[in-house]
């Protein structure tokens, strides 16, 4: 059962349109800001979480407001709700129609994805990792694929973005790694010992690039639904 139900409204703000989706920590949601519209709402749903344990759950949206480009979500606030007397932290992010890339490469069916539009995206969702990576200390997203693009469209187009920075962490600085989380279909070897880079990153961007243009992932016998 999820925890927000449609046309509920929170902290006379937000109106709950309906239900989006949910992962393994967080359920997401279409709602409507009273005064700045349609916005993407992310809820972690633990339960019996201190608010200090919380604020480090709203870390992924500290993150993405610190990195700014036209190819990562925006976030717009982080905070805490009162759902039957429990505690959760949500925080708002624009809101993309399109979906996922999972869903518009699904509706391809049996067709390929031209090599043309196939590059276009990822230009752009490397375009913003890039970002994420020049940081002084380089943030990992740790878990990129077509479940975590979104495609969208304005006036220029196709506008790609980056999203679910939830398994997102900076790199040991003196190390440049971190550890090992996401998709073990999308994984590189290293990863199996435990380390994670950019160039963790890198491959799971070229994993994501050769599913696009064959329909199937470069080493199959990895489920790309394990998580680890």
């Amino acid at each position: 059962m999820s925890l927000l139900v449609e046309g509920e409204k929170l902290s006379e703000t937000y109106t709950v349109e309906r239900f989006l989706g949910e992962g393994a920590f967080a359920e997401v949601y279409r709602v409507q800001h009273r005064f700045l519209g349609r916005q993407a709402m992310k809820v972690f749903k633990a339960k019996g979480m201190t608010l200090e344990e919380i604020e480090k759950m709203l870390g992924e949206a500290v993150l993405l407001s610190r990195i700014g480009h036209p190819n990562i979500i925006r976030v717009f606030e982080a905070n805490i709700l009162e759902i039957s007397r429990t505690t959760y932290g949500f925080f708002t992010m624009e809101y993309i129609p399109g979906g996922t890339l999972n869903r518009y490469w699904q509706s391809y069916g049996s067709k390929l994805m031209s090599v043309e539009e196939a590059v276009e995206i990822m230009k752009q969702v490397c375009s913003g990792l890039s970002i994420a990576h020049c940081e002084t200390t380089p943030v990992i997203h740790r878990d990129i694929k077509p479940q975590n693009i979104l495609i969208g469209y304005d006036s220029g187009g196709m506008r790609v973005k980056v999203s679910d920075f939830g398994l997102a962490k900076r790199v040991n600085p003196m190390t440049l790694l971190a550890s090992a989380k996401g998709t073990l279909g999308f994984k590189p070897p290293e990863s199996l010992e435990n380390l994670d880079s950019c160039a963790a990153d890198v491959w799971a961007l070229g994993t994501t690039l050769y599913l696009l243009l064959t329909d199937k992932l470069p080493f199959p016998s990895l489920d790309e639904k394990i998580h680890f």
